[in-house]
């Protein structure tokens, strides 16, 4: 990948990046790049859907009993957004650099109708449910069309007339991957994976609602034991623990990025306690929510 490592130092030069990491936008939507200078030890993380492509350096992901890594030979499929764990490995030398593709659904219903009705000799598999978060190892015509866009991104006019295009591509040559199936899956409504990705939106749109297994169960029509068992195959966590992950950082981010004092932002997410909020947060990110720009990553708010 030394090409595209060479385009995305241009990348970080273009935006004046100085300081030790962060997270931002390109000129081409769904498109933002991240680095960093120094190793983050294990801290949680959350990705939206999407495609993350690491040119330098490399990541180590937890999630559940799973370890995982992402790094020049293997990019992440994020089908939905799930909380997780991450190590980074970089130094001022070294550093890590990365693209971050987030993913349309009406696109990708787009290219599985096109690839349905022209393709025969190509098949997903609809039987198992399979993991929200996979890696996936770099074939030659990913690698090409990431070197493409790491290029193109590097020029505001390029960005615009081939931009599009080039993200259109990598997102299905990820279709067409070890882990398509799960991207598949999100075009069928009646498969566990659609039912599991409604509910996580659900969760995602109302966290600060009191939700309940019950009900998040009810309104996709699955049993209880059923929707327990998939949902943690699909996210490596209980129901409720992913309700309280999407609470503390979706606080975090209230916290750092609109500077919505502690006691707000607890109560903007759901807690009725301050207390309560703070003991969760401190176990979750290791720091009181005081410190939450020592919680381990900033790479974007969360959305």
């Amino acid at each position: 990948m030394a090409s595209i490592t060479l385009y995305l130092q241009q990348l970080k030069e273009k935006y004046g990046l100085s300081h030790q990491e962060g997270f931002v936008e390109t000129d081409l939507d769904r498109v933002s790049f991240f680095w960093t200078t120094e190793p983050v030890k294990r801290s949680p993380l959350i990705y939206n859907a999407g495609i993350a492509i690491v040119g330098q350096g490399h990541k180590i992901g937890y999630l559940g009993d799973r370890v995982f890594y992402y790094d020049t030979d293997n990019y992440l499929v994020v089908s939905m957004a799930i909380p997780f764990e991450c190590a980074t490995y970089a130094t001022p030398d070294d550093p890590l650099l990365g693209l971050f593709v987030d993913i349309d659904l009406a696109e990708l219903h787009e290219l599985v109708a096109i690839i349905s009705k022209d393709s025969l000799d190509i098949q997903f598999d609809i039987t198992s449910t399979p993991n929200g978060m996979e890696p996936v190892a770099l074939n030659t015509e990913m690698r090409d069309v990431i070197e493409r866009l790491a290029k193109c991104l590097c020029s505001p006019l390029e960005s615009k007339i081939f931009g599009h295009s080039l993200v259109k591509e990598i997102i299905f040559h990820a279709l067409l991957g070890k882990h398509g199936s799960a991207l598949y899956a999100l075009t069928q409504h009646n498969t566990h994976y659609m039912r599991i990705a409604k509910s996580l939106s659900r969760i995602r749109r109302n966290y600060s609602e009191p939700l309940t297994v019950h009900t998040l169960a009810e309104e996709i029509g699955m049993s209880i034991s059923v929707f327990h068992r998939s949902f943690k195959q699909v996210t490596g966590s209980s129901p409720l623990q992913y309700l309280k992950k999407i609470r503390l950082n979706r606080a975090k981010s209230l916290i750092l990025h609109e500077n919505i004092k502690v006691t707000d932002a607890a109560t903007r997410v759901g807690y009725e306690s301050p207390s309560q909020f703070s003991r969760e947060f401190k176990r979750y990110f290791g720091v009181p929510p005081t410190q939450a720009h020592n919680a381990g990553y900033r790479e974007a708010p969360y959305r």
